[in-house]
């Protein structure tokens, strides 16, 4: 069977490992690619139709379809079901792709902590990627929660090209709808449009076109192509008519949430959990949904209080750490249909393929209720039994909004009102969903522009994009726990993915962590801006940082602020927190360390420099990275003229390590051959030789060897076709040198008057270096243009040219080069470190 003659029905039975015939929407989701907005009820399988039909045109019409699937949820208790779903269809497609002769994609989870690189390192390979809207969002800003800034453009270079984004149960997303529609009108925006760029499809039961009508999306999209699932007056599928008048009889709660509860959950908690365990059914399955962690964590303990047993009751929100909240979706699953009562918040309220014969759930916006609604008799299977029972807690709404939160009040007004006149939740009888209002604080090109320069300001701080991600309200910061030495500065390895857990940001958060009670705040620590890699760490109560959102913290485990049955409770709990046990993880760039720490300061901060199995010559590492280069480059698509850029920035990427100091430091003897890497851990000789050597033998502070490169490149090819993209690449190979250029705070030339900037100063002398095809000729690097204007040759500054660069390629495709760049780097660094050279 060749690709093109494979039927989409072949797909889905392949996939379910049984016959199934795809609705008459998911057809037209697999043969229309052009589909902004999908609206199907709950249950009816939005993301098979994706996803398989995805899957279908990546074998029939690859080069027409987008490498990269990027499905984005508001809520991380939803990307790993996503993903385990994706992987069961491709585990049945395995032998399909294989006939097709094609590769198969990866499934890969973006969710905090060091996740897999695979993606990053094969950008010409298809990929499905799960993340929550924080880690994504963040990401296409080019502000990437979790993660080194200098990786920053990677990722935004890789999610903004060659992909489809899937927005996943929009009516959660708050503030990141609003981006997320921005983000796409920018792509189509005139300018910045280019060949490779990535399109986006909301996808929900509730969602609305006109959601969607941000002032930016109205201009350069206008209105969205919407499919709706009975679109065309396609047949009701088989067994649909018992989910859509699923009897769900809706009645108010006697207990009412009121501003005092707000303060004292626990009075709050022990009212409803009396109601709660009055209306269970034995054998049957309660779900109390409510729209806060602190109160689900009340309700919790009121019902272990009241003599609820803890194996027939489960708290599920999104303040867990991994691997106990993996124990707890695994009992989720294999547990379905047992007697047991489940509290929640709203990590429950969507993609969670769950049901319940009882249903309770505070007052929330319509489009939220209508999600909750769809987890009690989800298929109808109580119909014949007289169907299921919602009851609704209203909510004691004030003008300080405190009991509201995280919504806004007049959403809750306005769900109360049809609330009200509801009789049954049955799916066929609910009215339509009214648009959300707009956020506020919409993103607008020029904002978006500024966050390409990824450069903080002189005291460490960056913009602040968390206005467009969340509602205020649900930001959040990573905490993770470890046994510190209490010392203001400590090196540790990173977090890993199962460490890290969610915690609200607000003042709360803050006091705690703030708190002199006994004299010294507790033991926090964040990531020092001003350390040399990536595993330092500076004490919260002596860095003078600011909490912010994506921001990650390491607590001593004698702080306290976790409970394995509540998850994060803060100041709650002081008890000593058992720290996850750590694995190894990947490097930045996929190999055996975890860090650039790993490798120590021997160099500047190239984390493969010193590692590898032997010396690596500096030309033989250019060559292998154009090869390299060339390779990706050309089987993800790029036009010739791309390529050849690449190919040349690759030729000439790390000349500027043949700056004398920089190879004492990785110890080349006498007259041998330059060198790019080193086994500097095998010769501890040569590297104390090297560190103790003062005068010309002395590395400078702070310096890039990839700033010399690109200083040599330009002295030698400016104003040649392409100078500058070319030397824009070059630079900007590490993610430390990019749009602008100047001398870090501590930097001092000698003499005071030579310009210097990222250790490199005026006159600094590199010898002649084999460049491939091209030479190198030995030269004294010039600093003139960091210069702001034009230098007595009327060469434009180093920022002009960027700024200019910016304006001709667009941002998007500007940081896809760059990062394939980056790409071809690591795997040519990696394959030289394990010996494989010749499998690139």
């Amino acid at each position: 069977m060749s690709p093109e003659t494979i039927s989409l029905d072949v797909i889905y039975c392949r996939a379910y490992g049984r016959e199934i015939v795809p609705y008459a929407f998911q057809r037209t989701l697999a043969t229309d690619a052009d589909l902004d907005v999908l609206i199907a009820p709950t249950g009816l399988g939005k993301t098979a139709g994706v996803i398989l039909g995805w899957i279908w045109r990546r074998l029939t019409q690859p080069s027409q379809t987008p490498r990269r699937l990027i499905w984005c949820l508001p809520m991380r208790t939803l990307v790993e079901q996503i993903a385990r779903e994706a992987e069961g269809w491709l585990i049945g497609l395995n032998s399909t792709f294989e006939q097709a002769g094609q590769d198969a994609p990866e499934v890969h989870v973006l969710m905090g902590g060091m996740a897999s690189n695979t993606w990053r390192l094969h950008p010409e390979y298809p990929a499905i990627i799960v993340g929550t809207q924080d880690m994504l969002l963040s990401r296409a800003l080019m502000r990437g929660y979790g993660m080194s800034r200098f990786g920053w453009s990677i990722d935004y270079g890789l999610l903004h090209s060659d992909a489809l984004w899937v927005f996943d149960e929009v009516q959660l997303m708050g503030a990141g709808l609003s981006t997320s529609a921005q983000v796409e009108a920018f792509r189509r925006r005139a300018g910045w449009r280019c060949k490779e760029a990535a399109r986006s499809l909301w996808v929900s039961a509730t969602l609305e076109p006109e959601w969607l009508a941000t002032i930016d999306y109205r201009r350069e999209v206008g209105t969205p192509r919407t499919l709706r699932w009975n679109d065309g007056g396609a047949p009701e599928p088989s067994g649909l008519s018992a989910r859509l008048d699923a009897t769900k009889a809706v009645t108010r709660a006697d207990t009412v949430l009121t501003a005092e509860h707000d303060k004292k959950p626990e009075a709050y908690a022990k009212a409803l959990a009396a109601e709660v365990m009055q209306a269970h059914k034995d054998g049957r399955t309660t779900l109390v949904i409510v729209n806060t962690v602190r109160r689900a964590q009340a309700l919790y303990s009121a019902l272990r209080k009241a003599g609820r047993d803890a194996a027939g009751l489960l708290l599920l929100h999104s303040r867990f750490r991994r691997p106990e909240r993996r124990r707890l979706e695994e009992r989720l699953r294999c547990e379905a249909g047992a007697d047991r009562i489940i509290v929640a918040t709203q990590a429950v309220e969507a993609g969670v393929d769950m049901t319940s014969a009882v249903l309770f759930t505070e007052l929330a916006p319509w489009p939220s209720l209508v999600q909750r609604f769809g987890r009690c008799n989800r298929a109808g299977e109580l119909n014949v039994q007289g169907g299921a029972e919602v009851r609704w807690i209203d909510i004691e709404l004030s003008e300080t909004g405190g009991s509201a939160a995280p919504y806004d009040i007049s959403t809750l007004c306005g769900a109360r009102e049809t609330m009200a006149l509801l009789p049954n939740a049955a799916p066929r009888n609910l009215p339509p969903a009214e648009a959300p209002p707009l956020s506020e604080q919409v993103i607008r090109a020029k904002d978006f522009e500024e966050l390409f320069d990824t450069d903080s300001d002189l005291s460490g701080y960056d913009l602040d994009i968390s206005a467009y991600i969340r509602d205020a309200d649900e930001t959040t910061v990573s905490v993770f726990w470890r046994q510190t030495d209490g010392n203001v500065r400590i090196h540790a390895p990173r977090p890993g993915r199962d460490e890290l857990c969610s915690a609200p940001l607000g003042k709360e958060l803050e006091k705690w962590l703030r708190d002199r009670r006994g004299g010294r705040a507790p033991l926090a620590y964040v990531e020092d801006p001003n350390g040399r890699n990536n595993a330092g760490w500076i004490r919260l109560d002596t860095a003078q940082r600011r909490l912010r959102p994506g921001l990650v913290l390491m607590l001593d485990v004698r702080v306290g602020g976790y409970d394995a049955e509540l998850g994060f409770v803060g100041g709650l709990s002081s008890a000593k927190v058992e720290p996850v046990v750590l694995e190894p993880v990947e490097s930045a760039s996929g190999g055996s360390f975890s860090t650039d720490a790993d490798v120590g300061e021997t160099t500047d901060g190239d984390p493969l420099t010193a590692i590898g199995q032997d010396d690596v010559a500096l030309e033989r590492h250019l060559r292998h990275d154009e090869t390299l280069v060339r390779k990706i480059a050309s089987a993800a698509g790029l036009d010739e003229g791309a390529i050849r850029v690449l190919a040349r920035a690759a030729r000439w990427h790390d000349v500027g390590k043949a700056y004398g100091p920089f190879q004492a430091r990785l110890g080349r003897a006498g007259d041998g051959p330059l060198l790019a890497k080193s086994r500097l851990a095998d010769r501890g000789d040569r590297e104390d030789k090297a560190v103790r050597a003062d005068g010309p033998d002395q590395l400078r502070r702070y310096f890039r060897h990839e700033l010399a490169s690109a200083l040599a490149f330009l002295d030698q090819h400016d104003r040649e076709p392409d100078a500058d993209l070319t030397a824009f690449l070059i630079a900007a190979h590490h993610g430390k040198v990019r749009m602008g250029l100047r001398a870090l705070p501590g930097e001092e030339a000698d003499p005071p008057e030579a310009r210097i900037a990222r250790g490199v100063q005026d006159g600094d002398e590199l010898p002649e270096v084999a460049c491939g095809e091209e030479i190198s000729t030995a030269r004294r690097l010039d600093l003139s243009l960091m210069e702001m204007g034009e230098d007595e040759n009327g060469r434009p500054s180093w920022g002009a040219r960027t700024q200019a660069l910016l304006g001709e390629y667009g941002p998007f495709r500007l940081a896809y080069l760059e990062a394939l760049l980056r790409m071809a780097d690591w795997r040519a660094s990696n394959a030289e470190q394990s010996g494989e050279l010749d499998n690139e």
